[in-house]
């Protein structure tokens, strides 16, 4: 079966070759006289028609004349004046004017409109047509669309030989004229059961093709001089058929477009999008062309002009074959017709200076054709300036493109906002470098007249509190302030310093600034809230009564402890798949560098106490990721794991430190959280150690006894007040205080006992029953 498809294409592929070949070599081998002749009442052969395009033209031939010989002969002689009744492939003509005798000769090399137009029509429709059948073969639709598309190629390719008197290419456009339309409709049903599932007959189909192939064979009997009075009904009854044929195509689109028009569905959409490019498409060459030429037997705008918007309908079903999304075509419409009425007063101003000034070579068509022409142009440069714009704003408005780039960038980036001190890294440091000042600050004035500055680059924190405070930072001539938000906690300001070339920032500059500070009103709202609400879950954490009377809360603790686990495994996941894998790297890099020989060896020692530094931080980082996630505890255990962090955190402690395990025999049993648990317990208290306690030993204890797991803590430090509420909820490096340390431990159902003097050391006592353990 692929190999009789196989032959089938390649035959057709042969005739098409053929085809193109011959019209080719008739239309570039003979020139168009373009003569049309009839005999008028002295059985004489007057022109009745001398196309303006033609080498008739060329040479002065007018309607009227008499045409007495063809290449030496009588008229009745040729082929062509008897089966056409017009003059082709001549040399000479012998043409009597008034009585008085013209010699003609043909010159060979006349190209027209009629030899290039139709070719480059051609060569767009089988460059479509092969298209669809290498990228979207599968669809039946498309198929036929390209079978569509070969149709019109055909047309276009037989019109120069067809025109031309060439037989063979007046079979091959008048056959194919007849083809299209039937083609085309067997498309449009194909296209709406394939995208809207509608169910049409087609079964007829074989039976149309069947006829056509029929007629077109018949219209071999033209070669018998016999047949010709049946030629000449044959280009009438060739339009007539290829009108209504598209006239049934309009009829089938509108009944698709009255039965779905109320449908807010996509076939809907597809149907009024095919009813524009219809209309668009078909309307030129049907009312300006074939109708006028039917009826009253002239053009009013020769077809080969307006045959260029037919390839427009089926250009557009590409796009909705391939394309599952579609534009509002109202809009479209809208847009166009507006940029029309815009574009019509400079136009018709523009016309009008080229009648006057050209008043005595032009003709109405002309002022017509150029003022019909500049309104389509500038519809369509006036509907493509908002695309056009977009696209070339980086080197039309490259000061634009940055600040909206910019500001995309910083909108995002404010949504990963929740503490005050993400904004420099996030926000500040983008505006600095987009203004290219030399710095910039975000300054809050909280409702106790307290000021907070985070700044970026060069600005004088100290002077921007002073103006603050006296209320002369708005006129300030070197700085650009502007209020963030008047919210009834803090006034925020954004104030920006003078650019680097000692300008102050520009108008379009400060109205982006004015967008930013919009975004950063709901963003530093957010803050607040986000650290009302971490303020209030504190207090809240803080009052938890012991589990005997609370057990309703239990759920809270759940909660609040897998949510710091999770953000802590996060984070600690991120380290380690990103900054430590650059590092990895990066000193990858910088010891092939140093391996090379061509260095200098101080160079080399650089790169590698570089390298050295770079292990510095790598280390540092591991040992960050194990604080935050201890992966440890789920490989070697709970005790292990305490036994090798106080050991590795002893090293760099400025006070003693050291772990005493007694017996331990039941608390490895226990599950991940419940261990979890203690580590994070443990990893407090030490954090406090080194942030607070100003110690000179610190000892930890860990044992069992009486069915229970106790934690010893001591210190002798400089102790705290247990009643100052403000070092009770002090945060350490880990984010716990003691407070929460007392949830985890009430969590696990114990106990805990904190002594503590100021000046006189602190001790710790914890113990959670071993049977009784709750999981997180």
């Amino acid at each position: 079966m692929d190999t009789r498809k196989t032959y089938i294409f390649s035959f057709f592929v042969a005739i098409f070759a053929f085809l193109q070949i011959w019209c080719s070599y008739i239309t570039f081998h003979s020139p168009y006289i373009g003569i049309m002749v009839a005999l008028n009442k002295a059985d004489q052969w007057e022109v009745t028609e001398a196309h303006s395009q033609s080498a008739s033209a060329k040479l002065g031939i007018r309607v009227g004349d008499v045409v007495k010989l063809v290449d030496g002969k009588p008229p009745e002689d040729s082929k062509y004046v008897v089966k056409w009744g017009a003059i082709e492939q001549a040399n000479t003509l012998l043409i009597s004017r008034v009585g008085i005798d013209h010699d003609f000769k043909i010159v060979k090399n006349s190209t027209t409109l009629y030899d290039v137009i139709p070719l480059a029509e051609e060569s767009i429709c089988i460059f479509l047509a092969c298209i669809l059948l290498l990228k979207l073969r599968r669809s039946p639709s498309a198929r036929l669309l390209s079978v569509v598309f070969v149709a019109m190629g055909l047309i276009y390719m037989s019109l120069g030989a067809s025109i031309r008197g060439d037989l063979l290419g007046k079979i091959v456009i008048s056959s194919f004229m007849m083809i299209l339309p039937v083609v085309f409709l067997h498309f449009i049903v194909t296209f709406f059961k394939e995208k809207g599932e509608l169910q049409f007959a087609t079964g007829y189909f074989k039976y149309i093709y069947a006829i056509l192939v029929g007629i077109a064979m018949l219209r071999g009997f033209y070669l018998m001089p016999s047949m010709t009075q049946f030629y000449r009904l044959d280009g009438i009854v060739t339009l007539v058929f290829f009108i209504i044929g598209f006239l049934i195509n309009i009829c089938v689109i509108a009944y698709m477009y009255f039965k779905v028009r109320n449908d807010k569905t996509y076939l809907s959409s597809i149907v009024k999008s095919v009813c524009f490019s219809l209309f668009i498409s078909i309307f030129p060459i049907i009312c300006l062309s074939f109708l006028p030429k039917l009826f009253l037997g002239i053009w009013v705008i020769d077809a080969i002009y307006t045959s260029w918007t037919i390839i427009l309908f089926p250009i557009s079903f590409i796009y909705l074959i391939a394309s599952n999304q579609l534009y509002d075509i109202g809009m479209v419409i809208r847009r166009f017709i507006f940029a029309g009425l815009v574009s019509v007063i400079p136009v018709s101003l523009f016309t009008g200076i080229y009648a006057f000034l050209f008043s005595h070579e032009v003709n109405e068509k002309q002022i017509l054709f150029v003022f019909a022409g500049s309104i389509f142009l500038g519809s369509l440069l006036l509907y493509a300036a908002e695309y056009g714009t977009t696209r070339l704003e980086p080197f039309l408005f490259p000061k634009k493109h940055v600040l909206q780039l910019a500001l995309k960038k910083i909108s995002k980036n404010l949504g990963a906002i929740s503490t005050l001190r993400e904004l420099k890294d996030i926000i500040l440091i983008d505006i600095v470098n987009t203004l290219q000042v030399l710095g910039g600050a975000i300054v809050f004035r909280h409702e106790n007249e307290k000021i907070e500055i985070i700044t970026q680059g060069e600005i004088d924190a100290l002077e921007i509190e002073r103006l603050i405070h006296e209320a002369s930072l708005p006129n300030h001539p070197d700085f650009t302030s502007i209020e963030i938000t008047g919210h009834g906690a803090f006034t925020g300001y954004l104030v920006m310093t003078r650019k680097k070339t000692n300008m102050l920032i520009s108008k379009e500059e400060k109205q982006w600034l004015q967008f930013i500070t919009t975004y950063l009103e709901i963003s530093l709202e957010n803050v607040h809230l986000i650290r009302k609400l971490t303020g209030n879950l504190q207090k809240f954490a803080a009052q938890l009564p012991h589990e005997a009377v609370a057990q309703d809360i239990q759920w809270f603790r759940k909660v609040m402890f897998e949510l710091q686990e999770e953000e802590r495994i996060r984070i600690a996941n991120d380290l380690h798949d990103t900054t430590m894998q650059d590092l990895f790297f990066l000193k990858r890099r910088i010891s092939s560098i140093a391996d090379k020989s061509t260095l200098e060896k101080s160079d080399q020692e650089q790169l590698n106490n570089m390298n050295n530094f770079v292990d510095m931080i790598n280390a540092s980082l591991r040992q960050s990721c194990f604080e935050l996630n201890p992966h440890l505890l789920r490989e070697v255990g709970l005790i292990q794991t305490l036994q090798m962090y106080v050991e590795k955190e002893a090293y760099t402690t400025p006070f003693e430190l050291s772990i005493d395990v007694g017996s331990v025999a039941y608390i490895e049993s226990k599950d991940l959280p419940t261990k979890r648990h203690l580590f994070r317990i443990v990893q407090e208290l030490l954090n406090n150690a080194k942030k607070h306690s100003q110690a000179a030993r610190v000892m930890f204890t860990v044992e069992e006894a009486d069915h229970y797991f106790y934690i010893y803590y001591e210190d002798d430090g400089v102790g705290f007040n247990v009643q100052n509420e403000g070092v009770q909820k002090e945060i350490g490096a880990s984010g716990m205080g003691i407070e929460q340390i007392r949830s985890r431990i009430i969590h696990m159902g114990g106990q805990m006992v904190l002594n503590t003097i100021k000046g006189q050391g602190t001790s710790f006592r914890m113990w959670i029953p071993i049977e009784e353990v709750i999981s997180a």
